[in-house]
């Protein structure tokens, strides 16, 4: 029990690592859009994290697959229509209601109509538990049969090569390959013990296969070429998260327990923290504001969703992750926070 116990905390402690990623992520762009940071590295900084920081929380919302599927389908489906769906429909209405009353002072333009198509055109950055839900109701359709699922990953990650456009098909077809290593893989991840000396091994893995990920086109980041990119970052990522100890592993670890509250709020942080600073004419780098939004973002999430546990209000708003040491809600064990960083708010 002690060790089932050490593999899932390792495993948030991965999710609390990524979702600081997603909103550095969001933090970027959002400054980017807005002309406050400019100049090469930030582009360089984005294509990096993002070959591999989304494709992460992806293999990690498909280790849980097995065990929840072994409860039974008409169970695992009700559970993710909780967990998944209606988190997407809400946020994604509340989301999507302030960026039309916030429109003109925010970098995006929201519009009434957007919100009666989130049925087929998730509203940014809620494009991955569409993707997820997706896929909870293929598996629940096939089971996890590797002689489906693999075909249809590879079918998938081929045409994420054909795809222009940086729509939610092209996001589906890229992204199942890891759901489906997780699902698949599952047993071996959670088990995975590797020596220190793989994390440089996957580390500098990593910084050669980026060398291939294309440098131009809109989402270089959804393409076959930087699927080996993505694989390497992600044993990287996971060898990270076994190092921590302490403190900091605590801390991580709680992040990634309440990684939903994080992923549904932190936009409205980040891009609420830009644009006081900004109203404020702050004559500061690029960097210093980055770094504020940064932990704006993450800070912001994270006492609100306390007061929301002291409130009783986590089930109401569709997050049931608890920042206390026990035992990880489903939501949170589940699903890792998920964000794409499209969103340009």
């Amino acid at each position: 029990m002690e060790e089932i116990r050490k593999r899932v905390e390792w495993l948030d402690v991965a999710r609390g690592i990524g979702i600081i990623l997603v909103v550095m992520g969001h933090a970027e762009r959002g400054l980017v859009n807005a002309h406050i940071a400019t100049g090469q590295a930030w582009s360089t900084f984005d294509l990096a994290i993002y070959t591999f920081h989304m494709p992460l929380f992806m293999l990690l919302a498909g280790v849980n697959v097995r065990s929840s599927l072994a409860r039974g389908r008409g169970d695992f489906v009700r559970t993710r229509l909780r967990t998944i769906a209606y988190p997407y429909v809400l946020w994604s209405l509340i989301q999507g209601t302030l960026l039309v009353l916030l429109s003109g002072v925010i970098n995006g333009k929201g519009e009434w109509s957007k919100l009666l198509m989130i049925g087929w055109k998730p509203i940014s950055p809620f494009w991955f538990l569409y993707a997820l839900m997706v896929y909870v109701l293929l598996v629940a359709v096939v089971g996890l049969r590797p002689r489906v699922l693999i075909p249809l990953a590879a079918v998938g990650l081929i045409a994420s090569g054909f795809i222009q456009d940086e729509n939610i098909i092209h996001e589906i077809a890229y992204m199942l390959s890891f759901f489906v290593i997780g699902a698949l893989a599952s047993d071996a991840i959670k088990q995975w013990a590797p020596a220190s000396y793989w994390m440089a091994i996957f580390a500098l893995l990593w910084l050669a296969t980026y060398q291939i990920v294309p440098d131009d086109g809109m989402t270089p980041y959804l393409t076959p070429w930087s699927f080996p990119a993505a694989l390497a970052g992600i044993a990287f990522m996971l060898c990270l998260a076994q190092v921590f100890g302490g403190l900091a592993k605590d801390v991580l670890a709680m992040l990634g327990r309440i990684s939903m509250t994080i992923y549904v709020m932190h936009i409205l942080a980040t891009a609420g923290t830009r644009i006081v600073l900004a109203k404020l004419h702050l004559d500061a780098p690029a960097g210093l504001y980055f770094a504020a939004c940064t932990i704006v973002g993450v800070a912001g999430p994270v006492c609100a969703h306390m007061i929301l546990e002291r409130l009783g209000l986590l089930p109401l708003l569709g997050l049931s992750g608890r920042l206390g040491a026990g035992k990880p809600q489903p939501s949170a064990a589940d699903i890792p926070p998920a964000t794409e960083a499209h969103a340009r708010a």
